[in-house]
């Protein structure tokens, strides 16, 4: 039976605050989470699909936690870890890939999907990852590469070892000559989407890397293929995928010229994006992964252009993808209360009721410590961009290190790694990816050698143990919003009330749960202190009450401190 929280608990909710830490082992991790939940009862599981409301926390898994002193993160290292990941209130963790691969695109060009990398580990210690995170309520995602595989996979060698070969279809091949590419069409990655290939005497697509040639999803043995690789995953208890770059797995087959090849985005061309095949391919894929038990989930890299074009990924009969990312806010990158309006408004009103999946930061894009922060109020900057990540209806991902502040490291910082073995090439998106931070000892924590990328020297200050122990830190405000997420029945599975908030600067949006009690949050993306005046509301406005605020002031009103997010309790009136 449910247990209902009283209005005492939802008073106790209201000013929920991490009102201390557990003392941090020497490794910088957390013996257990801090004292948030000041008598606030657990709510059971519901009836619900788990990742319907979830929390999921994205590892790059060269960068989280190194097991053997090689400086390269790995499997056992993020097992090592599982404590503190259990203390941040996580249903999932997402691992960008640690499939065998010549890392010319990090894992991300595969040439084996049913192997790991030895620099990763083995699939025992892969096994032992998912037992033990079982233990702690985690479930462990697998990240999917559905478009392309590596030029050094098995498929792809047979496939162009000649025209005849049982998997000569299994790429996208073009007749031609060997000085005109079959279209002008650009690479996401810069340069022709089209490579020669001496030995089959024909062009092979690619929308990625040369080293990264596109799978052909309109052959049947491919097909067969990839969903056996989904199979074997689920096989070893993965909780689901994410999907790599899936608006991409068929392309125009008329191949038309570009009239203006540079014009941006390349990657949302009419020709190599959202073609109808792909519906077809997501709806099967479905199909294998509804048929296993727990409710495993495909999350999708799914850029669109619009909502309407979000909304069509989850498929018409919403039997696609469960959850595709939500770019459109993804994409922000500056603090703006109107295009935060816009953009969660959209997510919340306009998809079916479907569940939105909100995110700022990952492996591809700049941090939110960096994106938004002005390099004075980062802090609480950090506690904004988190607060418009937990507090918003539907699924929440996090991108390791940003729940302690960790921005893009400075170029040249990153310019002082050589390359080598750890690091065949330079890559801008290395900005984003250095090792997590866990402690102020010799590299962070993270390896006993030398670390594959460099540590950011903020380390010594900016670092799981220190933040851990400091009670007003951004890494508690982070396990503070999960918790109230996972216990408020306003934010766990309340409404979403759209809102004016009578400034400028200001993004107000209200949750409501089913009795009417609710909460009101402010974000003030402005410089100065602001006055909010919120109107919108569903019938009279409510009477509001007490207040917890990012920077820690507390009181009653709307005036809301330069760059603070307020989170005001409130109830029916009358």
């Amino acid at each position: 039976m449910r247990k209902i929280l009283n209005k005492a608990a939802l008073m106790a909710a209201a000013a929920m605050l991490p009102a201390g830490a557990a003392v941090a082992q020497a490794n910088g991790t957390a013996a257990t989470p801090p004292t948030v939940d000041r008598g606030i009862a657990v709510v059971p599981a519901t009836s619900k699909p788990w990742w319907q409301h979830a929390v999921i926390y994205e590892i790059y898994p060269r960068s989280f936690q190194d097991s053997n002193g090689d400086g390269v993160g790995d499997l056992r290292g993020i097992t090592s870890r599982l404590d503190y990941l259990q203390s941040l209130g996580l249903d999932a963790i997402w691992i960008t890939p640690f499939f065998k691969s010549p890392n010319a695109d990090f894992g991300y060009d595969v040439s084996d999907y049913t192997a790991i990398d030895p620099q990763y580990g083995t699939m025992a210690d892969w096994d032992t990852l998912v037992a033990e995170a079982k233990k702690r309520g985690i479930r462990v995602m697998v990240d999917l590469v559905v478009n392309h595989s590596s030029s050094e996979n098995a498929w792809f060698k047979e496939s162009r070892s000649s025209r005849t070969n049982p998997k000569a279809d299994w790429y996208v091949w073009h007749d031609g000559t060997p000085d005109t590419p079959p279209t002008n069409w650009k690479s996401i990655f810069g340069g022709p989407t089209w490579t020669w290939d001496k030995t089959r005497k024909q062009w092979y697509y690619h929308i990625f890397l040369p080293q990264q040639p596109d799978l052909n999803w309109a052959s049947p043995g491919l097909r067969k293929a990839m969903f056996d690789v989904v199979r074997f995953w689920l096989d070893h208890g993965a909780a689901g995928f994410r999907l790599d770059a899936t608006p991409y797995l068929f392309e125009d087959t008329n191949w038309p010229q570009d009239p203006n090849p540079d014009a941006d985005p390349v990657w949302l061309k009419p020709y190599n994006s959202q073609l109808p095949g792909t519906n077809q391919v997501l709806r099967e894929m479905r199909k294998v992964v509804d048929g296993y038990p727990g409710n495993p989930v495909l999350l999708g890299e799914s850029s669109t252009r619009s909502i309407d074009q979000l909304r069509a990924v989850y498929g018409k009969n919403k039997d696609e993808i469960h959850l595709p990312m939500n770019f459109l806010v993804g994409n922000i990158t500056k603090l703006d209360a109107a295009e935060f309006k816009r953009r969660y408004d959209e997510a919340a009103t306009k998809l079916d009721g479907l569940t939105p999946v909100e995110f700022f930061s990952n492996h591809d894009q700049s941090r939110q410590w960096s994106e938004f922060g002005d390099g004075v109020h980062n802090d609480l900057i950090g506690k904004m961009s988190a607060a418009l990540t937990l507090l918003n209806p539907g699924t929440a991902l996090l991108y390791y290190g940003e729940e302690i502040g960790m921005g893009d490291v400075d170029k040249a910082v990153l310019a002082t790694t050589p390359l080598g073995p750890n690091r065949p090439r330079a890559d801008e998106r290395d900005r984003a990816r250095t090792p997590m931070q866990w402690s102020d000892a010799a590299r962070a924590g993270f390896t006993t050698g030398t670390p594959w990328l460099p540590l950011d020297p903020n380390y010594r200050t900016r670092n799981v143990a220190a933040e851990n122990v400091n009670p007003a830190s951004l890494l508690n405000w982070y396990r503070a919003l999960v918790k109230l997420r996972r216990t408020d029945p306003a934010f766990r599975d309340g409404a979403y009330v759209p809102l004016e908030s009578g400034d400028s600067a200001i993004f107000a949006f209200g949750r409501v749960a089913a009795d009417g009690t609710g909460a009101l949050v402010l974000a003030n993306t402005g410089a100065t202190a602001r006055v909010a005046a919120p109107t919108g509301w569903v019938g009279a406005t409510p009477v509001f009450g007490t207040r917890t605020c990012a920077s820690g002031q507390a009181g009653t009103g709307m005036t809301v401190a330069p760059y603070d997010t307020c989170i005001i309790r409130y109830h029916k009136a009358g």
